[in-house]
């Protein structure tokens, strides 16, 4: 992935090596202010217009450097990312958001120390049947295993989807989720002082977000409800048909040719023929 170089030529040329990589080391456009794990569109209303989400992992064609993210972190393949690993892939955003970034939270509260922390709440039962119908339905989906044959993107995201299914709940998201949802929000409550943490439920509004990010509450804005089973199903039909009209134009490029080319060769056989008659 290319990024904007910022700094100046000396530190321009200056790289860490990491996981067999080369990283910029001033890759950090605007400051990362929030470290959150839901509600990105809350956030964007805000005035947050760079929010990183696992829809971003897709359009940025990121998967790969969050599988080698994964890999290094719980398969001791390479360097864990640091800072500048991070600003190579988050540089230009100001707050992050869910799945894959909840698998990094001690990483990026590490990395990002200034920056305050949201952590959403539910009751564990609401969110394992929301993660059912969206995360996990999404890893068993054959469809998407079968569009992985063919499509480069859809393949860096399965194996994306491998990775964090592997490492957060052990391949047994109905056996194991409920055990990591409380696993994940104590390790956020033990990583991040009280004044930078914010534990959030979206029932509550606007108000409590807005005085935690010191932000004025959005004058005659209704709160954006969105149900993220729909918007995760709706995402993920946008993506399919994606990737099957990119199957059509692949197959579209070897067959049409092919069909010009033989299409040619029996005109060209025929005139012959009647040539041969005449």
């Amino acid at each position: 992935m290319s990024a904007t170089m910022k700094g100046s030529q000396e530190q321009e040329e200056k790289l860490v090596l990491t996981g067999g990589r080369e990283w910029p080391m001033d890759n950090r456009i605007v400051p990362m202010e929030v470290l959150v794990l839901a509600i990105m569109t809350v956030l964007k209303e805000l005035g947050y217009n760079d929010v990183y989400h696992m829809k971003e992992v897709y359009m940025r064609n990121d998967a790969d450097f969050w599988v080698a993210a994964f890999e290094a972190k719980y398969e001791g393949k390479g360097a864990e990312y640091g800072k500048a690993e991070w600003d190579h892939l988050l540089g230009d955003c100001m707050a992050v958001t869910d799945i894959p970034a909840a698998a990094f939270a001690a990483e990026l509260v590490a990395a990002y120390p200034d920056a305050k922390v949201i952590l959403t709440t539910r009751s564990v039962d609401s969110w394992y049947r929301s993660m059912l119908a969206t995360v996990y339905a999404a890893h068993v989906d054959p469809w998407r295993k079968l569009q992985s044959l063919w499509d480069a993107k859809a393949a860096s995201m399965w194996a994306l989807r491998k990775k964090y299914n592997e490492h957060l709940w052990w391949n047994d998201f109905p056996r194991y989720g409920k055990r990591f949802f409380k696993e994940h929000n104590d390790l956020v409550r033990s990583l991040v002082p009280p004044d930078r943490l914010l534990e959030y439920e979206v029932k509550e509004g606007w108000e409590p977000l807005c005085a935690f990010l010191g932000k004025e509450v959005p004058a005659g804005k209704v709160f954006p409800w969105i149900n993220k089973t729909d918007d995760f199903q709706r995402t993920s039909r946008e993506v399919t048909a994606q990737v099957y009209w990119r199957y059509v134009q692949d197959v579209a490029r070897v067959v049409v040719p092919v069909a010009a080319v033989g299409a040619a060769f029996w005109w060209r056989s025929g005139i012959k023929a009647f040539l041969s008659r005449s």
